[in-house]
């Protein structure tokens, strides 16, 4: 991968101004005598980043006489980095993206930058892992260009056993979006996936570094099936996994999805910053959980236990009663057996 910190992802690039400015008229055509005198641009240098952001996917029109037209912005499902950046302009933590059109894992790509000192906030996005893994090292495949695939740096002011709140406020915020913006019946099943219909549409991990009383850094990372087909799964994940689109019955840009989901985990994110920040993730997640009050069965190394599941801890852990005991699971492997 190399060396992955930019020298500056932001908002003054060539090609980011150019997004912008015809984004501000958006469906209309700008002259390129005018792109090229306000944004200080050669009419060679102009072509060259109009070029270069049709190649990320955006759908820009040339008409002689009357310029450049940029449109369907919205609708654009390439995994652009400009177009990203552009549509995180106002995020307050998200505001930095790098895209991979294949990685090994989004994951280690985000370590590495945390390694190198990156200021939170960073997210890094693909089309396609090589590599990656969910829950206990599984391995996670995905079709290429069809979801989801990202993970994002965070440096929250929480201790090492407060980590799993980082998956709790991923999972309400991905589900916020889902059943609000796209009308997804979607479900939490703790501790870090999301459910339809009792398949699963998204995956979470989040893994920290740090000492005993605190974290370095941590890293997010989220798979949301999005536009895949049943003809685009394996006979073994058919009845067990879906996605947007097959729950829909249509596609659905990915850029646009991600920002939304993005702008939501943030909001969770800094909330957990405040004082009482920590009681109102718990009070959200406990109110969606459709793991709580469920028959379950919760695999934990090598052991399983069969009992219901009672509540949340202030750190984010299950608690499960097992016959007349009540046992806490700080993660494990849980399969939901009974409707509530």
């Amino acid at each position: 991968m190399g060396d992955l910190l930019p020298d500056s992802i932001d908002r003054s690039t060539s090609r980011y101004r150019l997004l912008e400015y015809l984004a501000a008229s958006e469906g209309e055509f700008v002259p390129g005598s005018v792109l090229a005198e306000r944004l200080d641009f050669s009419r060679q240098a102009l072509f060259k980043h109009i070029c270069a952001l049709r190649e990320e996917g955006l759908d820009i029109k040339s008409v002689p006489q009357k310029g450049y037209m940029i449109k369907n912005i919205s609708e654009t499902d390439s995994m652009s980095q400009t177009l990203m950046d552009f549509l995180l302009r106002d995020d307050p933590l998200f505001s930095k993206s790098i895209y991979f059109p294949t990685i090994t894992s989004t994951q280690h790509a985000i370590k590495k930058l945390a390694q190198q000192d990156a200021p939170e906030g960073i997210v890094a996005m693909a089309d396609e892992q090589t590599e990656g893994r969910g829950r206990r090292g599984r391995s996670w495949h995905a079709p290429s260009s069809k979801n989801l695939l990202f993970s994002v740096l965070l440096r929250p002011e929480l201790r090492p056993g407060d980590v799993q709140l980082l998956n709790l406020a991923a999972g309400i915020a991905v589900r916020s979006v889902l059943k609000d913006q796209y009308q997804v019946d979607a479900k939490l099943k703790w501790p870090n996936d999301i459910l339809v219909n009792g398949r699963k549409i998204c995956g979470i991990l989040s893994e920290a570094a740090g000492e005993p009383d605190r974290i370095y850094y941590a890293v997010t990372g989220i798979g949301l099936n999005v536009n895949f087909t049943e003809e685009d799964m394996s006979e073994e994940v058919k009845n067990i996994a879906t996605s947007i689109n097959i729950e829909k019955g249509h596609t659905v840009p990915r850029p646009l999805l991600l920002s939304r989901i993005l702008h939501s985990l943030s909001s969770y994110v800094l909330e957990l910053k405040k004082s009482d920040g920590k009681e109102k993730l718990l009070f959200s997640y406990r109110k969606e959980c459709d793991t709580i009050g469920r028959e379950i069965s919760v695999m934990q190394d090598e052991e399983k236990f069969t009992g219901t599941a009672q509540g949340i801890t202030e750190q984010g852990a299950l608690v499960v009663k097992v016959g007349d005991k009540e046992k806490i699971f700080a993660a494990a492997d849980v399969t939901h057996l009974r409707m509530k």
